[in-house]
C-alpha cells in the first residue's frame, strides 16, 4: 500500500521528541561519569608511570650496573631541571688533572637521564600540575603529584613515589680480605673510593676511608658508602713486600653488599 503524501510528510510529535529527549538524558548520566572516570583513571595511570619513572631516573637500575644521577653525583638533584640540563653541575670524566680515577670509574653529570618526552611534559603530572620534589626535607627524594584535586594538602588521592620515607642515599659495603689464606692479616690497608656530592671521587674520610689494625683477624671491614660504585683498593706489606689490588663494586642504596677478595703474596702473613 502506498503512503498518502500526508502521511509521508507527517514529523515528529511533542510528545515523541520528549520522550527521545529523555531518554538521551538518561543514557547521559550513564555516560558522562563512565567517561570522566575512565579519562582519570588513565591520567591517574599515566602519573604513577611517570613519577616511577622520574624516581628510576635519579636512582638508576642498579641490577644493571646503573646508578643513575644520585650514582654519578653522589647526591640528590636539587630539583628536576637537573635530570635534563647540566648547567654548572661537573662533567662526566674519569680522571683529575690528569691523574686517572681509581678503578677507572667516571663521575660526573652525563645526562639527560630521562629521554622519550619534552622536558615540560616529564614534569608535569596528566593533569597540567609541576610535580612537587625536594632535595631536602622530610619527603627529600620522593616525586609527589596532588593527583585529580590538584591539592597536595588533601593526600587521599596524592600520587607518590617512592611510597616509604626516607629516600635511602647509602648502603654498607663489607670486605673480607684473605692474604695467603688468612683473613684480614698484619700489614693489610683497605681504602674505599666512591663519588662526592661535586661528582668527584674521592677517599673515604675517617673511620669509614682507610681501615687498618681496626679490621685485622676474623672481623672483616665495614664501609657506609653512597649509592654508586665503590672501589675498593687493597694492600698488603709484609717483610718489604706490597701486593696490591683493586676492586670495583656497586653498593645500591639499603642494601649490604659483601665482598670477599683474594690476595697472594710471596712474604709470610702474620696475624
Amino acid at each position: 500500500m502506498l503512503l498518502n503524501s500526508r502521511e509521508k510528510m507527517r514529523g515528529f510529535s511533542l510528545i515523541e521528541i520528549m520522550a527521545v529527549l529523555a531518554i538521551m538524558a538518561v543514557l547521559m548520566g550513564f555516560l558522562v561519569p563512565m567517561v570522566f572516570n575512565r579519562v582519570n583513571a588513565a591520567r591517574v595511570e599515566a602519573t604513577e608511570t611517570e613519577v616511577e619513572r622520574i624516581f628510576k631516573a635519579i636512582i638508576g637500575d642498579p641490577s644493571k650496573g646503573n646508578f643513575g644521577y644520585l650514582g654519578d653525583m653522589g647526591r640528590l638533584p636539587a630539583n628536576l631541571t637537573e635530570l635534563f640540563v647540566r648547567g654548572t653541575q661537573t662533567a662526566f670524566h674519569t680522571n683529575d688533572s690528569g691523574v686517572g680515577h681509581v678503578g677507572a670509574v667516571g663521575t660526573g653529570w652525563r645526562g639527560p637521564y630521562l629521554t622519550g618526552l619534552s622536558q615540560e611534559d616529564l614534569l608535569k603530572d596528566a593533569w597540567g600540575n609541576n610535580y612537587d620534589y625536594s632535595n631536602t626535607g622530610p619527603n627529600a627524594g620522593q616525586i609527589r603529584s596532588p593527583g585529580p584535586d590538584k591539592d597536595l594538602n588533601i593526600t587521599s588521592d596524592n600520587i607518590v613515589f617512592p611510597a616509604d620515607l626516607p629516600v635511602g642515599t647509602t648502603g654498607t659495603l663489607v670486605v673480607h680480605v684473605l692474604v695467603n689464606d688468612i683473613p684480614q692479616p698484619a700489614g693489610l690497608t683497605v681504602e674505599v673510593f666512591t663519588t662526592d656530592s661535586t661528582g668527584e671521587q674521592v677517599k673515604r674520610a675517617g673511620t669509614d676511608g682507610t681501615q687498618t689494625t681496626a679490621a685485622q683477624g676474623s672481623t672483616p671491614f665495614r664501609f657506609t658508602v653512597p649509592h654508586g660504585v665503590s672501589v675498593i683498593k687493597i694492600t698488603h706489606l709484609s717483610a718489604g713486600v706490597t701486593v696490591t689490588r683493586t676492586v670495583n663494586v656497586g653498593v645500591a642504596a639499603n642494601t649490604q653488599v659483601e665482598s670477599r677478595i683474594i690476595m697472594k703474596t710471596t712474604a709470610t702473613v702474620a696475624m
